[in-house]
């Protein structure tokens, strides 16, 4: 039996009878990189608050190392460390002070604040006033606050959420050292399938509420179908070509052409069709599609089979 850290079953929510969260059915192995993903506003954030107890759910809907979390709250938490949105932080004080206030909070030894520091590479930036910090900074901080403690099981919330791309790097090696090195479990959401792709081990794709995929990295690419792209004289004519066609176009903006295909024949199909209604074609090329791609194309698949949802 795999062990999870995280287990929901049928969670739901609903903020003043507006459904929020629909029959969520989670399963985060332990030691993993769970990578949570959906667009802003798709129930990220308070599924968040539902796992930490902050909202509350009916009995037996989340079980955290295989306890139920409104029976044990306190044993539970005791193992979780975590960061929703941006971290709390005193600008007046230094790094290492934020991090003594959670420490003394937390009855932690205090050795444990050289550690962390350490972790998330801020030993040499410990008595600089957090003000002084940049966005990157204050985020590994944040991670360093939620790592006292010696959790088993990190909850983050956007961790990268307005980090230029070296910031973002150092966050995504930071969560990769802490998994495979520490033993950690990392549930992490994110809205930026790109960069899941790269760090995940297993992932979930939620919207508006609904689970759309769980599963490993290994089975969301195999899910992966090729694409086409194609570049023509008369781009949109083509679009509105495909379209009736009923092939299913993926949303790249109107000067790119790309086509979600099942085998190689598609491709001899769609030349044919183009070039029979007069739009000279100058290039296909195929790839595979990115997980950006099979977001959008899941996406539209749960739409057309609950169009009244």
């Amino acid at each position: 039996m795999v062990p999870y850290s995280i287990e929901t079953h049928h969670l739901s929510h609903a903020f003043k009878h507006r459904p929020v969260l629909h029959d969520l059915n989670l399963q985060v192995p332990s030691a993993s990189i769970f990578g949570f993903l959906g667009p802003n506003g798709s129930g990220k954030t308070t599924t968040i608050r539902l796992l930490l107890g902050l909202i509350r759910s009916r009995k037996d809907a989340i079980r955290l190392f295989g306890k139920d979390s409104n029976l044990h709250r306190l044993e539970i938490l005791s193992r979780v460390g975590a960061l929703i949105e941006s971290p709390a932080l005193y600008n007046h004080l230094s790094g290492r002070d934020n991090l003594e206030v959670i420490r003394y909070a937390r009855q932690v030894e205090k050795k444990q604040l050289d550690q962390v520091l350490e972790l998330v590479q801020l030993t040499g930036n410990t008595r600089q006033k957090v003000r002084e910090y940049s966005l990157g900074m204050r985020q590994r901080l944040g991670i360093a606050m939620a790592l006292l403690g010696n959790p088993d099981l990190l909850i983050l919330d956007e961790p990268t959420n307005g980090l230029d791309p070296a910031g973002i790097r150092q966050i995504r090696e930071l969560l990769v050292e802490l998994s495979q090195q520490h033993g950690k479990t990392i549930f992490v959401s994110s809205h930026l399938l790109g960069e899941m792709e790269k760090i995940a081990t297993h992932l979930a794709i939620l919207n508006e509420g609904h689970l759309l995929f769980q599963g490993t990295m290994a089975q969301l690419q195999h899910l992966q179908l090729p694409v086409l792209s194609v570049e023509t004289d008369n781009n949109q004519l083509a679009r509105d070509l495909l379209q009736r066609a009923r092939y299913r176009l993926l949303d790249h903006g109107p000067d790119q052409l790309t086509i979600s295909i099942e085998d190689s024949q598609q491709i001899g199909a769609i030349n044919r069709l183009l070039m029979d209604q007069g739009v000279a074609v100058y290039a296909l090329q195929t790839n595979q599609q990115t997980l950006e791609d099979l977001f959008f194309t899941l996406t539209r698949q749960s739409e057309a089979a609950n169009p009244n949802r």
